[in-house]
């Protein structure tokens, strides 16, 4: 039986946001893992520990023929070798045609956003939609010459656009209406819904035809998070035994926790899907039938197994020696807990701060919030390739690695 991994021609690719999370595995798998072949930008890793120890990512997802460009606001951290660097402001029409003139893309995956956390609602509008829009269409021709033709536009959305960040969300699927207005609570995903809506409505609607997409990733985590992994590891180090115990609800929650190998591998199927149906286009050939295309399409893309919320936190601390057993845990409820992080809320805010419980971080640890990604499996042809553990245990891992040699440096 043949063993040979599958192969993507994508041509020129120029991934916006590059630098950042989601952008840096998505350049890291499309020059074919040279984090795993090159010392100089290796990801760290306990060593000598069977916790984590597991299969190399270059021999399990398909292997990429692309030559790579990178634009972000700055390109000094997170280079891989391989990829070209080109510092440039996506809110700027002359930056992003200058980018252009000396990339010349053929297809464009764009993942640049602010941070979520720092709550910047001007920023987020101006880089989320008034960035998107500049970006799309500086890539579709509308917006001058830059001596070339793209064919295809990849949006990194969010699956929290279809969420109010309150109700239980049960497999839910892209069918589901976009959350904006007053039942929106949170503003990111309002501006991720809005730049959604204009790539996906800018789709074939360019000088060149241009055909979009646009991803829904939920619940990302791995090597390099910032978010998830971080925060969960830096509670289990400052918390006591006892508040470890704790938990807020009855775990019986399901939630999307989504490997970002997972997410970037999404990225590299939809950028070929949106080849190939540019291609049948330019040809005359027939449009694909709805119930197969790609391109005009948003798809939610997660691991397809949905895990406990507190199984998955507990887990993240086992893997660093914090161990709870269920017999130990005390539940806590939400209809108790919900109130008093509103106390909070109000009491802190009056001085100018944020409680560490919130209202909103009890809703989120009692919620169900789950998708199904049926759409991508059965039109990408998506399927997770990292199991939930196993991501769980490299993005634990990196962190882990980072913080033992930074404990070295300091001692020195």
């Amino acid at each position: 039986m043949s063993t040979r991994r599958p192969t993507m021609e994508l041509g020129t690719v120029l991934v916006v946001g590059g630098c950042g999370f989601v952008g840096w595995h998505i350049v890291d798998q499309l020059l074919n893992f040279p984090s795993e072949t090159d010392p100089s930008v290796a990801l760290p890793k306990p060593q000598n520990d069977p916790r984590f120890v597991y299969p190399k990512l270059g021999d399990r997802y398909p292997r990429c023929i692309a030559k790579v460009a990178v634009v972000d606001l700055r390109t000094t951290h997170n280079r891989l070798p391989g990829a070209e660097y080109y510092d440039g402001d996506i809110t700027s029409e002359g930056s992003m045609l200058a980018v252009f003139r000396a990339v010349k893309p053929d297809i464009v995956i764009h993942t640049a956003t602010p941070n979520v956390l720092e709550g910047n609602k001007p920023l987020l509008r101006k880089v989320n939609v008034d960035g998107t829009k500049v970006l799309v269409e500086v890539a579709g021709g509308a917006r001058g010459d830059w001596g070339g033709k793209c064919k295809a536009f990849v949006y990194t959305s969010s699956s929290s656009v279809v969420h109010d960040t309150q109700s239980d969300l049960i497999n839910v699927t892209e069918e589901w209406p976009l959350i904006r207005g007053p039942l929106q609570q949170e503003y990111y995903s309002e501006t991720k819904a809005d730049a959604e809506e204009i790539v996906l409505k800018y789709n074939r609607a360019s000088p060149t035809s241009m055909v979009t997409c646009a991803l829904r990733p939920a619940g990302i985590y791995g090597e390099k998070d910032t978010t998830f992994t971080f925060k969960v590891l830096e509670h289990s180090s400052k918390a006591s035994p006892t508040v470890l115990r704790m938990q807020l609800g009855e775990n019986n929650n399901l939630f999307d926790f989504t490997y970002v190998g997972n997410i970037a591998y999404a990225h590299t199927l939809a950028a070929y899907r949106l080849l190939a149906t540019y291609s049948r286009y330019e040809a005359g050939q027939g449009a694909p039938l709805d119930h197969e295309r790609v391109d005009g399409e948003a798809f939610n893309v997660t691991n397809d197994s949905p895990v406990y919320f507190w199984d998955m936190t507990r887990a993240a601390w086992a893997l660093t020696g914090k161990v709870v057993e269920p017999h130990q845990v005390w539940e806590l409820p939400e209809g108790v807990l919900g109130p008093i992080g509103g106390i909070a809320e109000t009491v802190l805010g009056l001085l100018g701060k944020t409680p560490r419980l919130t209202r909103r971080t009890v809703r989120y640890s009692c919620m169900t919030r789950y998708y199904s990604c049926d759409k991508a499996k059965f039109r990408l042809g998506y399927r997770p390739v990292v199991p939930v553990y196993e991501g769980l245990a490299r993005a634990v891992g990196y962190v882990v690695e980072q913080e033992r040699v930074a404990g070295e440096k300091k001692s020195l």
